[in-house]
């Protein structure tokens, strides 16, 4: 059964018109949110009613999210949805108990928590994409990019799907060792502690390796623009910096990596969601890991930080400029 539910995602046929509701953790501003939102509408925007809802936590104090989540839960009861479509973390923590017990089903993407943070994830009316970063695999394939790979600092805002990642793979540790080189994990989320491990990491590491750094803050509590962040960042690094999501490889930012793609996660998502909506209960759909991750990369970036690819992994890569 599960083989062929997972077969199913790849045709994924549609039932008659329903109405949809996705419910984003953040922005559609937010280039995570608009390539899943792309992907959403490919799968089901020509034979739904697609209605998206922005619970906006990434620029939005956490003081402030009781007030988005009573407006979100209103708009939810007048769509009155046939399913309900939940990104990332927050969402599912804000949204997805209240959900299921109107009786609403849950497919849910970008989840990086388990049912300790999530007890919803476990609920019979609950299915999903939980989003898993490749640390291994990003280790593993930096090791082949550069001739200095001993010791690596991985960066990360302090958000809960940071701290649920990091945790699911590593435990309490902020140290490991992978396929032979030393991480030191740093999650926070003031910009002056960021930006200084940043200005600092070349004198004890060979690259610099982000997550999200979206929950960033100034000493006087001003949001921080992640793209701001990120190009400052790019500037003041003697070291390369790579990314475990494309959506912070660019020109001015990142040079690369082996990514999560938010479009892949929408995309898997969707056709998550089309089972269900042709009557497949959701628990007979089986929650999957991040199915796969790609290799992009910045040709400017790696011009401004000297590196280079081997013709192999160059033609199995994504560039962005």
């Amino acid at each position: 059964m599960r083989l062929l539910i997972l077969a199913l995602l790849l045709v994924s046929p549609l039932c008659f018109s329903k109405t949809v509701v996705v419910i984003q953790s953040y922005h559609a501003e937010y280039k995570w949110d608009s390539d899943y939102i792309v992907a959403i509408k490919s799968v089901l925007g020509d034979k739904h009613d697609v209605t998206f809802l922005e619970l906006d936590t990434k620029r939005l104090t956490q003081s402030e999210w009781p007030q988005q989540v009573a407006l979100i839960k209103k708009s939810v009861a007048e769509i009155k949805p046939d399913i309900a479509i939940l990104g990332d973390d927050n969402a599912f923590s804000l949204m997805a108990q209240h959900l299921v017990d109107q009786e609403i089903p849950v497919v849910f993407f970008g989840v990086n928590g388990t049912p300790v943070q999530h007890p919803a994830l476990e609920h019979p009316l609950v299915t999903g994409v939980l989003e898993r970063p490749f640390f291994a695999q990003s280790v593993r394939h930096l090791r082949k990019v550069l001739p200095s790979n001993e010791r690596f600092l991985i960066l990360m805002d302090d958000s809960i799907t940071m701290r649920n990642a990091v945790n699911d793979y590593f435990g309490d540790a902020r140290q490991a060792k992978l396929h032979g080189s030393e991480l030191d994990i740093l999650l926070t989320n003031d910009k002056d502690t960021w930006l200084s491990a940043v200005e600092n990491a070349h004198t004890q590491y060979d690259a610099i390796i982000v997550g999200t750094h979206h929950t960033i803050r100034d000493s006087e509590s001003n949001y921080v623009l992640p793209d701001q962040l990120i190009n400052q960042a790019y500037h003041s690094s003697r070291i390369p910096i790579f990314s475990f999501w494309d959506i912070s490889i660019g020109p001015q930012q990142g040079v690369g990596g082996f990514t999560v793609s938010a479009y892949q996660e929408g995309l898997t998502g969707a056709r998550l969601a089309s089972l269900v909506l042709n009557g497949i209960k959701p628990d007979r759909v089986p929650q999957v890991k991040s199915l796969s991750g790609h290799y992009v990369y910045s040709r400017s970036g790696m011009k401004h930080w000297n590196i280079s690819l081997s013709s192999l992994i160059s033609s199995q890569s994504s560039f962005v400029d």
